[in-house]
């Protein structure tokens, strides 16, 4: 429900927007986008944090994109998830994946119930690939899910050409420099006894778990025809050369449907403009594809993967974390 004295925003004829409370004791916290002098399509998409930022993303990236989808027609809701950004802390004592996973269904459950839509598409960028990962092969309502610089599995020679890259610029790259003086600064302190290494909050999962989790989802969207879009950017892996990302999963039969594009000109935070275009333009043309796609038969396409005797080694999840005239929102 929207919060009691909450205001409706009407920019243009193009969209609706406004704030709401929902989930469990109302403690979530998102923004509705509607359509407004379009015909609403039967589908909505689903934003979220991205590590630690607030619902709106890096550069208010998800702002954005759900402005832009509104005028082609797509609802979507962008929330904090648990604990996060504007909402409350959750009531009871799950894992973060699996508080997550209910606070993305409680923002299906609500859109559902108040806009009777039932085809969701899950927008999961960096951190939150796995959360979406997660709940799309959960819960059949989801039809498509885009996930942007999360699961990668680089060859060892994609991650030597990514390091001799950055090497390469290190000279010229401020962004570098401070990085490496910053960690010398460490661990020099280190060394002298003057700092103590902070203890982990939260210690990575082993690659075993990774890739037996990737391959068990990926399977199962595969089977029911989810529409998956991997994006990676440019500044988080380099170079490309065909599907290097992927790594031993690139043949696999149940990625064949799955898509795959690189941007060497995006970065992994939105900072330039045109990194921002181009990402909104093309999730916006992959969410008009899925949303205007007939939703799968009953009798799913089944694809099978094969037992593998390939040893998993470097799997990562990336764990980083144009108008500006308007409110956050």
């Amino acid at each position: 429900m929207a919060p009691p004295g909450s205001c409706m925003r009407k920019a243009g004829s193009q969209m609706k927007e406004f704030p709401v409370l929902f989930g469990p004791e109302s403690r979530l916290m998102g923004v509705v986008t509607t359509p407004d002098s379009v015909p609403a399509l039967p589908v909505a998409c689903i934003m979220f944090n991205m590590g630690a930022y607030h619902r709106i993303g890096p550069r208010r990236v998800n702002v954005k994109l759900a402005r832009a989808l509104a005028a082609d027609g797509v609802s979507s809701i962008r929330f904090d998830l648990a604990g996060l950004g504007d909402s409350g802390a959750p009531a009871g004592a799950e894992s973060f994946e699996a508080q997550a996973v209910l606070d993305l269904k409680a923002a299906m459950n609500f859109m559902e119930t108040t806009h009777g839509i039932r085809r969701f598409l899950v927008i999961g960028l960096c951190s939150g690939a796995a959360s979406g990962m997660a709940v799309a092969e959960q819960d059949p309502r989801v039809v498509g899910l885009l996930m942007m610089d999360g699961y990668a599995f680089p060859s060892a020679g994609t991650l030597r050409a990514r390091d001799l890259h950055r090497a390469l610029a290190f000279p010229t790259n401020p962004a570098m420099l401070g990085k490496t003086l910053r960690w010398l600064k460490r661990k020099l302190k280190t060394g002298t006894g003057g700092m103590r290494s902070a203890p982990q909050l939260f210690v990575p999962d082993p690659p075993e778990l990774i890739h037996a989790r990737f391959r068990r989802a990926m399977t199962t969207m595969a089977e029911r025809q989810v529409a998956v879009l991997f994006i990676y950017s440019g500044t988080i892996h380099v170079r490309d050369k065909g599907r290097d990302q992927w790594g031993i999963y690139a043949q696999e039969p149940f990625m064949q449907k799955m898509e795959y594009r690189f941007y060497p000109q995006m970065d992994h935070t939105f900072i330039t403009v045109e990194g921002q275009r181009l990402y909104v333009a093309e999730t916006r043309e992959w969410v008009m594809h899925v949303a205007k796609s007939k939703a799968p038969s009953s009798a799913a396409l089944a694809i099978r993967a094969g037992a593998s005797d390939i040893k998993p080694g470097g799997a990562t999840l990336q764990q980083v974390h144009i108008d500006r005239s308007d409110a956050v929102c």
